[in-house]
């Protein structure tokens, strides 16, 4: 059993691969089409090409916080890189935009080619420059066509279009303009209208070799452009564990990208040290405004010390007096620092509170300030800015999660201003206590004489101001060298570089590949699909998934003159399929040695008659005596292939107007004896329901051993389904794409509501290429034998068309 199960699988998987190699010119022609086509494409296709470059970001987890190093205090806010704000950053919309205008990518330059027009980059005779203080129109193709050595030709047309407006950086709303221009200019010359204005510029490579070339340029909204450019952009660390970024761009033109990425890596870098000389020159600024207020104390206090010692020259102080002094003085000087200390408190305070950013903060450091809480606070609330500022290029404020960033801003700030308000707190306290301290010895001084008393007040109050003066002015000089030996955070690792020599699309190996697979897949498909909505029979399986009933003969499509084969032809492979058919029924009821065979089909057209005269034939030339009887009273056909008068037959006979020795008529083959319908009666089934077919038949078959009952079509008459009646042996012929899936369908079930017995298939006209895939096994092994059958061998286009 599991042998017949696999036998019938191979069977299977044989049909699907002949059912489909049976159309073999539309595999043919569908590859050839689909290569071309990809061929096409590949020609045509703009070239993408892609480039990198990385960028290492320096990890400032361990820098110091110390006043001993300022530099490193200046550097306060960035703390360890967050390798996600960086690359928030590099795709932040103003980076692009920047670098898009540094490299004046607002101007698009177009070569007209043969084949197709190209973007060229750096190797253009002219460059566009625009007018910045009038309207332009962006977004359109400007036709230029170089006509002399300082002429050209220029066209341009638009069709409602918005205008921009350079000096508001908008367009305008409400009107768009149409327009169609062509005129001739010379290069520098303005080319002015109310609609653009601009000229063009020769450049260096301008020769004589671009006179009659045409080019095409176009002006770019650097908004979109941005937008376009972010979506080629792909920015990511090389793996988790290192902090190296590598971006990747994608474009038209390979040095246009290689030059983005190098231009956008250069502003990256310079926007960190520009944020790092930002914070310096902070710091310098406030020291500098500090300075000022000291050095104009300091120079009233040395001219007041000064003309005192000119009317005082011989006042000198006590040694006891100059201890009490030197006392004050550094009592003093504490009080100055902490005073500073305290206005840089007072200025952070207000900065907090009256500012959304933290970009001119001064560093804690850089005052000589060193509270780890304070720098902890300032250094998360600087995270926290910059992890908003990544965020708010993917996200709306709205967001969820945008919204719970603010929350944590807002926070943060709360604590540091309330750690700030405290340090003021505890610093006016320490400064109220130097004051205390203060007094106290000032009341020492107010013993001293009138001179002395004046000379040590001024004294220490010119020490004081000068101690101040020299602190600024160590703290502006660490400041300024700070600032000059800033160093960017990040360096370039490789320039940029193609990531491949060749284009990454159109990929043409790739291309030609499914080029390949579409030429198979496209039959295919047509095919199954055609099948599927087909109600045809074609296949041996298409009749065995409807009907159980045998299948005893597959007959050929025949191109033969004659329906009469077995005459005509006996010696071709339809009259074999025939012979075939007559063994198969003599095994039939073999316990009957006289056999009665109804033929019949669904509709006209399907083979009945053919088949009929045909088996009738090959019965008589076996030496059987046969009988043909044309029982299709509706439509007879018979007597015209047998060329014999049809005035007399079964309807005569059956109507009481004839007698059997009447409407029997020999024909040319021995042995077959045939009885044509004669006129068509009025009520043939009446007829043909009467028990006089019965006994007709009984008397027949004394004489004849085979008899053969041409029949009409039981999908539209009952006439055959009545004559089954009487039959011993039934043939139901069916005929490869013609006979319908739904007709045979009803006939089944028509047959076994009847309960009609010894129904057995044929197959008619048979395409010779079904062989292969379920008709014919067992018979078409030796139809090349035929002489009668071997035909020359056709054209290859008579192969592809017929």
């Amino acid at each position: 059993m599991e042998q017949i199960n696999q036998s019938e699988e191979t069977i299977n998987v044989k049909e699907i691969i002949f059912k489909y190699t049976k159309y073999w010119y539309y595999f043919f022609l569908s590859i050839v089409l689909c290569l071309f086509g990809a061929f096409l494409f590949n020609r045509y296709s703009t070239p993408i090409y892609s480039g990198s470059t990385t960028i290492l970001i320096r990890d400032d987890s361990n820098a110091s916080l110390g006043a001993e190093n300022l530099l490193e205090g200046l550097e306060l806010f960035s703390g360890k890189k967050n390798l996600k704000n960086e690359i928030g950053i590099l795709e932040s919309y103003d980076l692009i935009a920047k670098t898009i205008k540094d490299l004046q990518f607002q101007t698009s330059y177009f070569h007209v080619g043969k084949i197709r027009t190209a973007e060229v980059y750096k190797n253009v005779p002219f460059q566009a420059l625009v007018d910045s203080n009038s309207t332009q129109t962006l977004g359109i193709f400007f036709h230029v066509h170089i006509l002399e050595n300082n002429s050209f030709e220029l066209n341009s047309k638009a069709q409602n279009v918005r205008q921009y407006i350079p000096i508001k950086k908008s367009f305008t709303e409400q009107t768009r303009v149409s327009f169609n221009y062509s005129g001739k200019h010379s290069f520098g010359e303005t080319i002015e209208t109310e609609y653009f204005s601009f000229k063009l510029q020769k450049q260096p490579i301008f020769d004589e070799n671009f006179i009659g070339k045409e080019f095409f340029f176009v002006f770019h909204d650097v908004d979109n452009l941005t937008k376009r450019r972010l979506k080629n952009l792909t920015i990511a660390p090389i793996n988790k564990e290192a902090s190296i970024i590598k971006i990747n761009s994608k474009g038209e033109v390979a040095r246009k990208e290689l030059d983005f990425l190098n231009r956008l890596a250069t502003n990256y870098i310079q926007l960190g040290l520009d944020e790092k000389n930002k914070m310096a020159a902070n710091t310098i600024t406030f020291i500098n405004q500090q300075l000022k207020e000291i050095s104009d104390s300091l120079l009233t206090t040395e001219n007041r010390l000064e003309k005192f010692k000119e009317n005082n020259p011989k006042l000198e102080l006590s040694y006891k007096d100059y201890g009490t002094f030197f006392q004050i003085e550094q009592l003093e000087k504490e009080q100055s620092i902490l005073e500073v200390n305290d206005k840089y408190y007072k200025a952070l305070l207000n900065y907090l509170t009256s500012n959304d950013d933290i970009d001119r903060i001064v560093a804690p450091s850089a005052m000589g300030i060193n509270d780890p809480l304070l720098n902890s606070l300032i250094n998360d609330l600087s995270s926290l800015y910059a992890e908003k500022s990544t965020l708010a290029l993917n996200t709306t404020e709205q967001h969820p999660v945008f919204q719970s960033l603010i929350s944590k801003i807002e926070s943060t700030k709360k604590s540091l201003i309330e750690n700030v308000n405290n340090i003021i707190q505890s610093s006016d306290i320490a400064i109220q206590n130097i004051n205390n301290r203060i007094y106290q010895e000032e009341e020492l001084i107010s013993n001293l004489p009138q001179n002395e008393r004046v000379l040590v007040n001024i004294q220490r109050k010119f020490n004081l101001n000068e101690s101040i003066y020299t602190y600024l002015l160590e703290k502006r000089a660490e400041a300024a060298i700070a600032l000059a030996g800033n160093v960017a955070d990040h360096k370039v690792l490789d320039i940029a570089r193609l990531e491949s020599r060749f284009p990454i699309s159109p990929k043409k190996n790739i291309n030609y590949l499914f080029g390949l697979i579409l030429g198979f897949v496209v039959p295919i498909v047509s095919i199954t699909i055609r099948d599927f909505f087909n109600d045809k029979i074609i296949s041996k399986s298409d009749i065995e998934k409807i009907s159980a009933y045998p299948i005893i003969g597959n007959i050929l499509h025949s191109e033969k003159g004659s329906n009469l084969v077995m005459i005509n032809s006996p010696k071709s492979a339809i009259a074999e399929a025939f012979r075939a058919i007559r063994t198969n029924i003599q095994y039939l009821n073999s316990e009957k040695d006289k056999k009665i065979i109804c033929i019949t089909s669904s509709i006209s057209g399907e083979g009945k008659t053919y088949c009929s005269m045909n088996l009738a034939s090959v019965f008589a030339l076996s030496g059987s005596k046969t009988l043909l009887i044309g029982a299709d009273m509706r439509k007879p056909k018979i007597f015209t292939d047998f060329q014999l008068p049809n005035n007399k037959g079964l309807s005569n006979y059956l109507s009481n107007q004839a007698k059997k020795e009447d409407i029997i008529q020999k024909s040319e083959i021995e042995n077959l004896d045939i009885i044509l319908s004669g006129p068509t009666p009025p009520n043939p089934a009446e007829l043909l329901d009467k028990q006089l077919m019965q006994s007709f038949l009984d008397e027949l078959q004394k004489e004849y051993k085979y008899i053969v009952i041409d029949t009409p079509p039981i999908g539209l008459v009952t006439d055959g389904l009545i004559l089954m009646k009487y039959t011993n042996v039934n043939l139901y012929m069916i005929r490869q794409n013609y006979s319908t899936k739904g007709m045979l369908e009803y006939v089944t079930t028509l047959f076994e509501q009847k309960e009609i017995k010894n129904i057995n298939l044929v197959v008619n006209d048979i395409d010779e290429n079904s062989m292969h895939y379920g008709y014919g096994y067992g018979y078409g092994y030796g139809y090349g034998y035929y002489d009668e059958d071997t035909e020359k061998e056709k054209s290859f286009f008579k192969k592809i068309f017929s």
